[in-house]
């Protein structure tokens, strides 16, 4: 746990009145009684194991080793906090319980507010069974320390300081609560409007759809929307159905696990960061795949199941969750060996959590360190398919005998996510427009312009020269090694090299549909290409929208001999 402030406590007298004492004590012969704890007699040094640290797992030979360490590791000072806060023994036994419990969870232990756990009897049940620095509390501090005139005038600050805390938190509950009422004032307005606006377009469809549901961050909350897009994009993870398809995604799971599981030799006794961890399956690949200890981050109410299944399956001590943002929180851990994220969206890039991913990267990854995956690659392939545009465009010519035309122009404005086959593809291969390779690519690089040329085959029976759009997707690569070259023409579907890197594809050459499926950039009207002409020859642009980053725009610039076509796509 990194850098925890004890210079500030709230006021809290340094002799606890007779009554909140005889209470203590009350409270602590019931938990004896019920058999949550042994009898304080009973704690001799046969008990005693090696005390363990509060934030880490290390362990020490006695209770003064431990202090040291989370002084100098830490930032935790437990002799110096005890005496500001003037703790007797039921104090010092709350304080340690509580420390102990917050990093459990994978929060920051709030010890500028002592009455947190000082008025709580839960924390005189041990959270670490049979654990040593409890056995070790004496129950008075020594005259030589108490008459230490250091220590009477580091007292004094404190109770300084704990004062003008005091009247500060008052200053600011009040305008909290001014705050507060001001905004719930505004939220009573925001919700009027926006409700009658979702009741509008309730019937709308963005082409970013699946037939599972709404695309993974564009689900809305009926009778409420978000106060900026990041609550929105979070809170669509919160749920279990996007995790159901995302784990039922066979292709995807698989292809993390089989890499992780044949790997166990680079993650064996390493420590790893999951950024974005959702309900926690990467992370427990890596702890079965014998990691040290896994940091697993989300910001989603995802994971509060993802502690749960974490603690089910009996790996708590190996991954410690934590709920933040990644570019917030701040880790026990100066570096991590590994990081393993399934960040990628629609088109690759639609949410941007790669950003997030890579302000990990560049935070918390050793210089030798591995990203997992480490290269993603995105393709482009010609688009024909017949029944496709009958089904998302001709569609709209007739519905029960009425013309709906007026709906045919968002499809050409949106990218639409589809699965394809490769009888839907004009030419026999897709042209590689980016590379992304994960352990040198700076957050700039995700907005690009880049050249593509597609082959055109010769006119025949099969193809007419017609081309109805073009169709995006991307190929995920797993390396053993940042060093590892991939081949310029391999193809993920097939890239196994026997070396334990293997990738996987979400294009229309894979083995089985991801849920990723491809993106279509259907154009405005069919384009016919001339006799003669052998190549479309453009570039791809990829710009996040400034109303929201999150959200993507794909331009389009191609030319086939004298024709020329320039179009955007949205993805919201």
């Amino acid at each position: 746990m990194a850098s925890v402030d004890t210079s500030r406590p709230s006021p809290v007298t340094n002799e606890l009145p007779s009554e909140e004492v005889e209470s203590d004590t009350e409270d602590f012969e019931d938990l004896i009684r019920e058999n949550e704890l042994e009898s304080a007699s009973d704690w001799t040094a046969d008990d005693e194991t090696r005390p363990i640290c509060l934030f880490c797992e290390i362990t020490f030979d006695d209770s003064d080793a431990v202090w040291d360490h989370c002084v100098k590791d830490h930032d935790f000072d437990f002799k110096k906090l005890r005496r500001g806060l003037g703790l007797d023994f039921f104090g010092k036994v709350k304080l340690i319980n509580y420390v102990r419990s917050q990093v459990k969870a994978g929060n920051q232990p709030e010890l500028n507010r002592p009455e947190l756990f000082l008025e709580d009897s839960q924390f005189l049940k041990p959270t670490l069974q049979d654990d040593a620095l409890l056995f070790g509390i004496q129950d008075d501090d020594s005259e030589e320390e108490e008459d230490d005139p250091d220590v009477l005038y580091e007292k004094e600050q404190l109770a300084e300081v704990a004062r003008e805390n005091a009247e500060r938190v008052k200053v600011l509950q009040k305008q909290l609560q001014e705050l507060q009422f001001q905004f719930d004032e505004y939220k009573d307005i925001v919700r009027t409007v926006l409700n009658r606006d979702l009741d509008s377009d309730s019937g709308s469809d963005s082409g970013c759809g699946s037939p599972e549901g709404p695309s993974r961050a564009s689900r809305k909350r009926v009778g409420n929307k978000y106060s900026n897009e990041d609550d929105h994009y979070f809170e669509s993870y919160a749920y279990n159905d996007i995790h159901e398809i995302m784990l039922k995604d066979s292709i995807r799971t698989d292809s993390y696990r089989d890499f992780i599981y044949d790997n166990k030799d680079i993650f064996k006794d390493k420590i790893v960061l999951d950024v974005g961890c959702g309900t926690g399956i990467l992370s427990m690949f890596a702890a079965k795949a014998g990691a040290r200890k896994v940091y697993a981050v989300d910001n989603s109410d995802i994971i509060e199941k993802a502690i749960a299944n974490v603690h089910e399956n009996g790996l708590d001590r190996i991954i410690q969750c934590y709920r933040g943002k990644i570019e917030e929180i701040r880790l026990p851990v100066q570096k991590v060996d590994i990081i393993v994220s399934e960040w990628m969206g629609y088109a690759l890039l639609y949410e941007a959590m790669l950003d997030s991913v890579l302000v990990a990267r560049d935070k918390y990854l050793a210089p030798n360190g591995l990203m997992v995956p480490s290269e993603v690659r995105l393709l482009v392939a010609g688009l024909r398919d017949a029944e496709f545009i009958n089904d998302k465009v001709n569609f709209w010519n007739d519905i029960y005998g009425f013309k709906m035309s007026a709906m045919k122009p968002r499809i050409y404005d949106d990218v639409l996510i589809e699965n394809f086959k490769p009888s839907s593809i004009v030419h026999q291969g897709p042209f590689t427009f980016r590379t992304l390779q994960l352990h040198d690519i700076t957050t700039a690089d995700l907005e690009f312009t880049s050249p593509i040329r597609l082959t055109i085959p010769d006119l025949s029976n099969e193809f007419d020269g017609t081309f109805d759009g073009l169709v995006i997707y991307f190929d995920n690569y797993f390396t053993r090694s940042r060093d590892e070259v991939i081949p310029e023409d391999a193809r993920a579907e097939t890239f196994k090299p026997g070396n334990g890197s293997l990738g996987f594809t979400t294009g229309p050459w894979g083995p089985k549909y991801t849920h990723w499926r491809s993106g279509a950039l259907l154009f405005n009207k069919q384009l016919q290409v001339s006799p003669g002409v052998n190549e479309l020859a453009g570039e791809i642009t990829y710009e996040k929208r400034k109303s929201n980053p999150r959200e993507l725009i794909i331009g389009l610039e191609l030319t086939a001999g004298d024709k020329k076509l320039a179009q955007s796509y949205f993805m919201r």
